[in-house]
């Protein structure tokens, strides 16, 4: 058959030119999951595209469903955005807590409080879920991950620790509906994969219907496999097949059988993926619960409820008894901690926007846009234009500066947005 002539509708081209060849691809696998035809393929790291064109005339959805793209971004934020609380750092939120689970053998498994793992075996218990999309790692590399559906409460254990490197989770999730025909998902993923699921479920993709609940994990960056291995092999002469863990906090912990190595951040910063450097979303702020590790409160995990979804899954798992919880005025320095590690990855990556911008290099739009505050733009998606037409206008100079600026906003109740210029500063920055 021949190729069609007219390739202006075919979306895979315009998500090739801004995302796969550019190296910001992460390799969730949510366009493989999405394609009708089946036409994309996620192999080791690797895309694989057969010419959707010949079967389709126009079909937008591998690139509006990606994480990296702009498409259906405002929308993906409405699934958390009716939580009573919102802050810079952990986005919007109904409440947070630091616990662990009361089995001592998970959470020395997970090196941590063992809560996702409690979450997931509890849920299946109960028949919250029927299944779980995780990630665990290959038997004889430790570091790689392959995307996991866990059908029992056992299949969860191995999958408790936590790992910085990519997993096609989204396409697990197409597979766990498809070949095991399940309802009732929990779907658990790093910043970038909750929000390629949130996309598709604003897509209202038919396999999202299984979805019951995500779980987000707290995430630094994700780096690219084969590169920071080999890095490591030079650096510490120490086999990669032998790594068993890694650590990512204030510096870069590696930890072989009986051995840990630790080396500063900045030299394992060149094998970070591309498009996680101008990531600002530490916490997974689109997910129902997200957890991460409690800081300098030791086997413990920090959990943000954002969702009534959310507060349900994780209520069941304390009703139960298999979770000790504690309120943040009870580890103040642990919630102090997890701030600053979200406000200093959003401030890396800022930087990191105004470097490529200042080169003239493409950023992707999803960084720049959910780094805004959206509930106020979703809210007046919904509203008529002849409702909120102005009726008041106060005139201001132009020699008044942005400070009396937004103060004289604040004063008549004036609602307004932040305006970007090319270096990523906002009035708020310049103030």
């Amino acid at each position: 058959m021949n190729e069609r002539k007219d390739r202006s509708l075919i979306a895979f081209d315009d998500l090739n030119r801004t995302v796969i060849s550019r190296g910001f691809c992460t390799y969730c696998g949510a366009c493989e999951a999405a394609c009708p035809v089946h036409a994309i393929r996620i192999r080791d790291h690797e895309v694989h595209y057969d010419d959707c064109s010949h079967f389709l005339d126009f079909c937008p959805i591998c690139y509006d469903i990606c994480p990296h793209t702009e498409p259906l971004l405002i929308e993906a934020l409405k699934f958390v955005s009716k939580a009573p609380k919102m802050c810079e750092a952990l986005g919007y939120y109904r409440d947070v807590f630091f616990a662990q689970s009361v089995n001592p053998k998970l959470r020395e498994a997970s090196h941590g409080g063992g809560v996702v793992t409690t979450l997931l075996m509890d849920g299946l218990k109960s028949g919250l879920i029927d299944s779980a999309v995780i990630s665990e790692a290959e038997p004889y590399s430790p570091l790689k991950l392959v995307p996991q559906i866990s059908l029992v409460p056992d299949d969860v254990l191995s999958a408790v620790d936590s790992k910085f490197t990519p997993s096609s989770v989204a396409k697990a999730f197409g597979n766990a509906v498809r070949n095991y025909g399940k309802a009732k998902i929990a779907f658990v993923g790093v910043p970038h994969q909750v929000l390629a699921i949130r996309k598709l479920e604003a897509w209202e993709h038919k396999i999202m219907s299984s979805l019951q609940v995500t779980i987000g994990l707290f995430c630094l960056w994700i780096f690219s496999l084969d590169n920071l291995l080999g890095y490591l092999s030079a650096r510490l002469d120490v086999d990669p097949h032998k790594i068993v863990r890694i650590d990512l906090a204030d510096t870069y912990k590696i930890y072989t059988e009986g051995k840990v190595y630790e080396i500063p951040i900045s030299e394992v910063m060149p094998y970070v993926m591309n498009k996680c450097r101008t990531c600002m979303d530490f916490t997974s702020e689109l997910a129902d619960i997200s957890v991460g590790g409690g800081g300098p409160l030791q086997g413990w995990s920090a959990v943000i409820i954002r969702t009534e979804k959310g507060e349900e899954f994780f209520k069941n798992s304390v009703e139960a008894g298999s979770l000790k919880i504690k309120k943040i005025d009870e580890a103040k320095d642990a919630f102090a901690h997890l701030i600053s590690m979200s406000l200093g990855k959003k401030r890396i990556a800022r930087m990191e926007v105004r470097r490529l911008r200042a080169q003239g290099l493409y950023v992707p739009p999803s960084d720049v846009k959910l780094a805004l505050p959206l509930h106020e733009v979703s809210v007046l998606s919904e509203v008529k234009v002849e409702d909120v037409m102005t009726r008041k206008v106060v005139t201001v100079k132009p020699q008044m500066t942005v400070s009396q600026l937004l103060d004289t906003m604040i004063k008549h109740h004036h609602m307004g947005y932040p305006v970007t210029d090319w270096r990523a500063m906002t009035s708020e920055d310049c103030r």
